[in-house]
């Protein structure tokens, strides 16, 4: 858990910490519930494999707030995608057909969290299924902070391709799964499948983002 947050924190670097002071507050809220739920998923294990249950059961509650937070917060502001698709987007490659298309694949991920967090409640009598489901959020919603690493790493030294570093992104989330689920003897629990579902939008957000029906259902219910 402690390699994913440091990750992620890598690939905001550029886009969220060397801007902080411009940021506007829902940008912070999101970004500190977030990293608040990796702080906790780092912290939760050590709680419960040295016998201090009670303080795990207690952060756990504190933490599905902390998981609402940041799913709400997150899907509160996708509205911006959609604006800035509406003026043109900002060039090669963050065309208008990105900003579309990326916010579908990002709704999908949170709704995705937030299935999974509800799941580890379901299954809080049973560890390994309650373990899989919260160990499986962190590569639900890696995409954003990796993929915004892997574009930077990206456009410095091949390019400007965000579909091609976004798919790189992908992958090595799809395969870290795979992994973990094989690691765990569980590479079909529904955790690990759905894990692998949801970053398999990623490779379409252009094509997402060209479906004219798509686009003007987008248009109408995220208004801004």
């Amino acid at each position: 858990m402690i390699i994913p947050f440091i990750l992620m924190q890598s690939g905001f670097i550029d886009s969220y910490w060397m801007t902080w002071s411009e940021e506007d507050w829902s940008t912070h809220i999101h970004a500190f519930s977030a990293m608040l739920w990796y702080v906790l998923l780092i912290m939760q294990p050590y709680l419960a494999t040295h016998g201090n249950i009670q303080a795990h059961r207690t952060w756990g509650m504190i933490g599905f707030f902390v998981a609402g937070a940041a799913v709400f917060s997150a899907v509160s502001f996708l509205w911006q995608d959609v604006y800035f698709a509406d003026i043109g987007g900002f060039g090669e490659p963050f065309t208008a057909d990105f900003f579309y298309g990326i916010v579908l694949v990002e709704l999908i991920m949170m709704i995705a969290f937030a299935v999974a967090v509800i799941m580890a409640i379901v299954h809080r009598k049973r560890t390994d299924d309650h373990a899989l489901w919260l160990i499986s959020t962190v590569f639900y919603i890696m995409m954003p902070g990796l993929g915004r690493g892997l574009e930077w790493l990206m456009f410095t030294f091949y390019g400007p391709y965000a579909l091609l570093a976004l798919s790189i992104c992908s992958v090595l989330i799809i395969v870290t799964l795979i992994l973990i689920g094989w690691r765990m003897k569980r590479i079909t629990h529904p955790a690990i499948l759905l894990g692998i579902a949801v970053n398999i939008p990623t490779f379409f957000v252009y094509w997402l983002g060209q479906q004219t029906w798509y686009v003007e259902w987008l248009k109408g219910f995220m208004k801004y």
